[in-house]
C-alpha cells in the first residue's frame, strides 16, 4: 500500500503517520514500536532496553574482573571507534546484510557488545 498522496483516501484522508498513531498504534507507548511493519516509532524506541541491559551486563563483568581485551576506558573507546569504522564489514560478512540496521539502538547494542573484545 502506498503511503504517499495516492494512498490519501485509503488512510481516511490522513497522512499515514497520523493514521498509524490514531488507529494502529493504540495501547503502545509512542516511543516504542507496536510491531507493525512501517511503524514510525520502530527506529526511535526499539532496542533501548537491550542497550541498557548490555551496558549493565558489561559493567557487572568489569567489576567482577572478567577477562576483557579492552579493559581500560581508553582501550574500550579506541576499540569502539574501530568497530564502528569497520561495522559495514561486520554486517556484510558476519550478519549477511549489505547495510547496517536502520535502528540506531540495534547498531549501538552490537557495538557495545563487540567492543569489549574488538582489536
Amino acid at each position: 500500500m502506498s503511503v504517499g498522496a495516492a494512498g490519501y483516501d485509503t488512510f481516511e484522508q490522513m497522512h499515514y503517520i497520523c493514521f498509524h498513531y490514531e488507529f494502529e498504534h493504540r495501547g503502545f507507548d509512542v516511543d516504542e514500536s507496536c510491531g507493525l511493519a512501517g511503524c514510525p516509532s520502530a527506529a526511535h524506541g526499539s532496542g533501548k532496553q537491550a542497550v541498557i541491559a548490555t551496558a549493565r551486563s558489561l559493567a557487572i563483568a568489569a567489576v567482577a574482573d572478567e577477562p576483557s581485551t579492552n579493559s581500560t576506558l581508553h582501550e574500550y573507546l579506541e576499540a569502539l571507534a574501530g568497530w564502528l569504522e569497520d561495522s559495514d564489514g561486520y554486517y556484510l560478512n558476519v550478519v549477511g546484510r549489505r547495510t547496517p540496521p536502520q535502528n540506531g539502538w540495534e547498531v549501538f547494542n552490537d557495538a557495545l557488545q563487540a567492543t569489549a573484545t574488538y582489536e
